[in-house]
């Protein structure tokens, strides 16, 4: 090899070397967005209804631009639609199909008349024909079944509300009419969420929203809550509301959790602000530790949540993914949150004995904020062991801080505090299936109850006792289990 090529083979392995590692080091660089798309949502309210033998519902098209004005202050790309024709229907969805690629999560809401027929659903247009016949009733209709299938796909989440669960209006005339909604096929990475559970049916409510859509919205802007998390609370609130008569349901096969204020960014001189103010109150200060102590919530969204109910306050701006909050970095703010992280820490310690958990524990605090923020996921117990160091580690890297310190102190809790949204990613951990080990007489005893015949051949054949054996899969969400239960 003569010696010009020597050098240029030096000069390429020493390239490689330092290339390789560079470009390692940009694709795993801590803060980098794991997903550089956009967030879709596609809403539409149908109230006004041309044929008179349809309800108009005042509420739908409230419940729309409400959930509108909030799904923009989430950093989604909002599509509006209000008293929708059937071909304005399929114009909006026929505008959005080809730009599906550019989306990493497409939200369709739709509050307004739907009904089923043998097991199908279908969204009712404004100018849907009188209920004459089924026929007439689903000529101009959407099939919610083709809605999943053009925009369900396995690399973007998806995700359909519907707050349409009415009385069918051809009655008992057809055999294959139902109230309310029925289950569906969800399609793949898909989360579908009814307003209350199959064959019932809604209510549009007296006040300005339905309770379906009015639970939605209390919950939907909480930071740190998963989508199964804040359907439980909808849930819970529209059954509230309604005194029992609606009870939300959904079915998942999503292959990660999904948040909705994972793009979310959150004024921290405000929110900083609000604290204080909290603590200045007794009753308030008071009820601030309570609800510390009684359940694993994070400090931050019970802060926004009290917040709520000062007098006279506004309420904490929240900014797109895009910005960087740079009052974060004031030493003024965050001077003021650790001291009154200070006082809570006094006010919180037990004051009936050493045994007693205290109501604001420093080590239980920051797990919680840790978890709020993706970083922890295991119990939140207070023990500050491996798993703790890991997350806390993982979250000083993402947010270029010093990691030399793994311990917990006020000052890292006032950091977490002021940080929105979502620093660390991962997908839902899969849950270990249990095994069960059964001994040779009492399974021979047992199966021979339930056949007669053939399992003792098995176990004579093995040997003596049997083996543990896995039990029986999961059922697959997607045929029509629901966070409520079987459909």
């Amino acid at each position: 090899m003569t010696p010009v090529l020597r050098l240029v083979k030096t000069l390429i392995l020493l390239a490689i070397a330092l290339l390789g590692p560079v470009t390692a080091m940009a694709a795993t660089e801590p803060g980098n967005p794991q997903d550089q798309r956009g967030r879709l949502a596609i809403v539409i309210g149908n109230s006004n209804y041309v044929s008179p033998r349809y309800e108009d519902l005042a509420n739908a098209s409230n419940d729309a631009t409400r959930l509108s004005d909030a799904l923009k202050r989430l950093n989604f790309e909002v599509a509006t639609g209000i008293d929708m024709t059937a071909g304005q229907l399929d114009e909006l969805f026929k505008r959005y199909e080809p730009k599906l690629g550019n989306y990493s999560a497409v939200l369709i809401f739709y509050a307004g008349h739907g009904v089923q027929f043998n097991g199908e659903n279908f969204l009712l247009p404004v100018d849907t024909l009188d209920p004459e016949s089924v026929g007439k009733l689903t000529e101009r209709a959407v099939k919610l079944n083709d809605v999943i299938a053009r925009f369900a796909s396995r690399d973007r989440q998806t995700f359909i509300f519907l707050d349409a669960c009415r009385n069918n209006p051809l009655g008992s005339r057809d055999p294959g009419a139902g109230n309310g909604l029925a289950q569906v096929e969800v399609g793949e990475n898909t989360f579908v969420a009814f307003a209350t559970q199959p064959g019932n049916v809604t209510v549009d409510g007296s006040g300005s929203n339905s309770p379906f859509t009015a639970a939605l919205l209390q919950s939907l802007e909480i930071p740190g809550l998963s989508v199964s998390d804040m359907m439980i609370q909808v849930r819970n609130e529209t059954e509230r509301l309604t005194l029992g008569r609606q009870v939300p349901w959904d079915q998942s096969n999503l292959r990660e959790q999904f948040y909705f204020t994972e793009q979310q960014v959150i004024d921290s001189k405000e929110l900083s602000a609000t604290l204080n103010r909290i603590l200045e109150v007794p009753s308030m200060k008071e009820k601030l530790l309570v609800q510390l102590a009684s359940a694993d919530t994070d400090l931050q969204s019970t802060v926004l949540l009290l917040g709520k109910e000062l007098p006279s306050t506004r309420s904490v701006e929240v900014g797109t993914a895009g910005q960087q909050v740079a009052s974060l970095e004031l030493d003024g703010t965050r001077k003021t949150v650790a001291s009154d992280i200070q006082s809570l820490l006094v006010l919180g310690k037990s004051q009936d004995g050493e045994d007693k958990a205290p109501a604001f524990d420093l080590n239980h605090r920051i797990q919680t904020e840790l978890s709020r923020v993706g970083c922890y996921r295991q119990a939140i117990d207070g023990v500050w062991g491996p798993g703790s160091r890991k997350a806390l580690g993982e979250y000083l890297q993402r947010t270029n801080q010093n990691q030399d310190i793994l311990e917990p102190n006020v000052d890292l809790l006032g950091d977490l505090f002021l940080r929105a949204g979502r620093i660390c990613r991962q997908p839902v951990a899969a849950k270990p299936v249990k095994t069960a080990t059964i001994d040779r007489e009492s399974a021979g005893k047992s199966k021979a109850k339930a056949t007669g015949r053939g399992n003792d051949r098995k176990q004579k054949a093995s040997g003596g006792t049997a083996r543990s054996k896995p039990a029986a899969p999961p059922p697959d969400i997607g045929a029509g289990i629901g966070i409520g239960g079987v459909f």
